[in-house]
């Protein structure tokens, strides 16, 4: 085959009632993208009986889930990462060394592993691969989750139609491609030629090179471009330069993608693609055979609601269901971090406002209630209380929100809910007492209810 030699292989449930397990083997395309290459419904045989002496490799996210239940924390979990990614035996060591001086038993259960199945020094450099992850798999088994629920013919059919679409997309698409390196991995070239200002390269002679960092330190490798290796040992695994060798590169003025693995480039691609996944006939054109029919398996009928979704790892993020109260297409920053949904979302309740208005319908009924027998001296008092500047600092201080003045008439009522909600208790005050002229006319009772409502200030228009 002309796709990279690595295979991931893994297994999802099938989620018919009869239940079983689909098996996929997923290899890695040119384009960093998954190739699907075999799938069935079975068992697997060992790797000793099939294929001995093969380079074999652990998903680290699986081996960090047995790991947290016995040494969970976030700093135990970067320091198994960054010694899994450490591409040279002495990082390794110096990353180890770090685990035992924070928890000697984290380091036992890591050593008890083989290094050669989940640390990158270890890793071969043939196939030009160095990841870590089994997401390949992952990936290939979110794509045909609906198949996954249909019955075995059907689910086999759709997954057998999936992969001659994909095959065919892929072979017409690379045509158009006007670049000799694939798009996904010129983005991982361009991210190496940014990291490489970090580094200043010395010529040694015959395409070899001493790399030091800008900021000193004791940091320094040896680059050897005629074969594209680095002492890092990235360039070797991923078949990229790293950007040690992209600091020499630069300095030469070569052309970056002459050093980039050809199996990142389009010709490899389209030979990879060029096979063709044959149609087949449907059910109405199958031969008819003298033996009996194949029957499903006995049905059992599992407890509680069918699951369709798989479980989470903790570690993973959890996508969260349901709209907040803050918006009904984006969550607003507090529930975002806080993981809030439209049932979880805490309500906000305006007290200031609602205090406000509470006030406000309290005073206006009291002001309803008055009588036409109040007396003059009442008036009196009510004006001069409302005219005394502590009261209206008070009452400015609880009023907290104000209605908005468009017209005539919302002013007048908008004085007519602030002089209510400032007025107090009208009760008879024997101090303070500012008397009033006596009008020229007489005062109705219709008169003494509009003053007794309004503010002194509209007492003018009467």
């Amino acid at each position: 085959m002309v796709c990279r030699p690595i295979i991931c292989l893994d297994g999802c449930f099938i989620k018919t009632p009869y239940g079983g397990q689909l098996l996929t083997a997923i290899g890695w395309d040119l384009n960093d993208q998954m190739l699907p290459i075999a799938y069935a419904v079975g068992l697997v045989p060992t790797f000793d009986e099939l294929i001995p002496g093969v380079d074999h490799r652990f998903c680290v996210r699986h081996l960090y889930s047995n790991f947290r239940k016995r040494f969970p924390g976030l700093q135990l979990k970067l320091m198994m990462w960054n010694a899994a990614k450490a591409t040279y035996l002495q990082e390794w060591e110096r990353r180890m060394a770090e685990i035992q001086s924070l928890d000697n038993g984290a380091y036992n259960h890591l050593m008890e592993i083989p290094t050669k199945y989940w640390c990158r020094h270890k890793f071969g450099a043939w196939s030009k691969c160095d990841t870590l992850v089994n997401n390949m798999c992952e990936v290939f088994n979110s794509v045909i989750v609906d198949a996954r629920e249909k019955s075995i013919v059907s689910m086999l059919e759709d997954i057998r139609v999936y992969i001659m679409r994909r095959w065919a997309d892929n072979r017409d698409r690379i045509i158009e491609y006007p670049r000799e390196v694939l798009p996904r991995i010129r983005i991982k070239v361009e991210k190496q030629a940014d990291a490489s200002g970090k580094w200043v390269s010395t010529y040694a002679g015959h395409d070899k090179y001493e790399v030091t960092s800008i900021h000193g330190g004791k940091e320094k490798f040896v680059v050897d471009l005629k074969n594209h290796e680095c002492s890092c040992r990235k360039f070797q695994l991923s078949g990229i330069p790293c950007a040690h060798a992209m600091t020499c590169i630069r300095k030469m003025c070569f052309n970056v993608d002459n050093f980039v693995a050809n199996c990142y480039k389009k010709s490899t691609y389209t030979d990879c693609y060029q096979h063709v996944v044959y149609p087949l006939n449907g059910p109405n054109l199958w031969e008819k055979t003298p033996f009996d029919d194949v029957l499903p398996p006995v049905y059992r009928k599992p407890i509680g609601r069918p699951k369709v979704k798989r479980n989470k790892a903790t570690d993973e993020n959890p996508t969260r269901g349901g709209v907040s109260r803050e918006g009904q297409n984006q969550k607003c920053s507090y529930c975002f971090a806080r993981g809030h949904n439209k049932r979880t979302y805490p309500k906000k309740r305006k007290v200031a406002a609602t205090a406000s208005a509470n006030k406000v319908a309290g005073s206006t009924r009291r002001a309803s209630r008055f009588k036409s027998s109040t007396s003059t001296s009442t008036i009196s008092s009510t004006i001069s209380s409302q005219g005394s500047k502590p009261s209206q600092a008070a009452a400015k201080k609880t009023t907290v929100t104000r209605p908005k003045r468009k017209s005539a008439a919302t002013d007048v009522s908008s004085q007519h809910s602030q002089a209510t909600s400032k007025k107090p208790k009208l009760t008879p005050s024997t101090t303070n007492l500012r008397v009033l002229p006596s009008p020229s006319k007489n005062i109705t009772q219709s008169q003494l209810k509009f003053m007794a409502r309004t503010p002194p200030k509209a007492w003018k228009r009467m």
